[in-house]
């Protein structure tokens, strides 16, 4: 799980590289300020997204909280990426967006999906404390 969450690091990384290079690299400079800051506020959320899986991995495969807010974080790549390849046609974007999602479906299935991590096994009952036995009542 170490190199799940080490891809995630990596790829909270690129998300902001990647796509600017790939949308606004293909559009040239006809993008208005307000599209620019609204997109680069979305990269940035999926940035949060995959640093959030990075750092809590370990605490959402127990369950509880961070479970659920990962749910909700890696919901935001899954459709972000799903309105990619349904807006979009030029090639490069299509493939981001599709390996995007896929890498999102599966740190979803790897820490956010495995309810049986969360199991704990029930405590034991405590011991019957037994007497000492002595041998010179048993041998009388």
């Amino acid at each position: 799980m170490i190199a799940l969450r080490l891809l995630s690091l990596l790829a909270g990384g690129l998300v902001l590289i990647v796509p600017p290079i790939l949308v606004f690299g293909n559009i040239g400079g006809n993008v208005s300020g307000g599209i620019a800051a609204g997109a680069a506020a979305c990269l940035g959320l999926i940035a949060i997204a995959f640093v959030y899986v990075a750092v809590n991995g370990r605490r959402m495969r127990r369950g509880g909280q961070s479970r659920t807010v990962g749910a909700a974080l890696l919901a935001i790549p899954a459709l972000a990426s799903l309105a990619m390849l349904a807006i979009r046609t030029d090639e490069g974007t299509l493939w981001a967006s599709g390996a995007l999602l896929i890498f999102t479906m599966m740190l979803f299935a790897s820490f956010v999906y495995p309810a049986t991590a969360g199991k704990r096994q029930r405590p034991m009952r405590q011991r019957e404390r037994q007497e000492p036995v002595s041998f010179l009542h048993h041998h009388n």
